[in-house]
């Protein structure tokens, strides 16, 4: 059942980096089915390009050089989606920030 009292923005925000009460987080707020649609949704569509390319190699494996010797289209794909993967997550917070804010509002008491 969401929160029917005011919810702690910091522990909210502390939440969604944790797999499993980001969605709890969200839930608290009345808001997970946005969150499901904003943020997960576009989540596993990056995951599924980032699998679809073989991991780059380890960059102590090859010392100075590693570049030469992986694939240059996996290290920019797995560059490109750990950017976008920060993006999503930098998201996320401001979502959970204006949500857990707009949550707060409707129990603040009147003047």
């Amino acid at each position: 059942m969401p929160a029917n009292h005011k919810v702690s923005v910091g522990w909210q925000i502390v939440f969604t980096f944790i797999i499993g009460l980001n969605f709890w987080a969200f839930y608290r707020i009345g808001k997970l089915r946005k969150y499901v649609l904003y943020i997960v949704v576009p989540s596993a569509a990056l995951s599924g390009v980032s699998y679809s390319y073989p991991a780059p190699p380890s960059f102590s494996q090859f010392g100075d050089d590693w570049l030469a010797y992986g694939d240059p289209d996996a290290f920019a794909v797995f560059a490109i989606t750990t950017a976008v993967g920060f993006v999503i997550q930098g998201f996320s917070i401001y979502l959970v920030i204006i949500w857990s804010r707009e949550h707060n509002k409707a129990f603040a008491a009147p003047p």
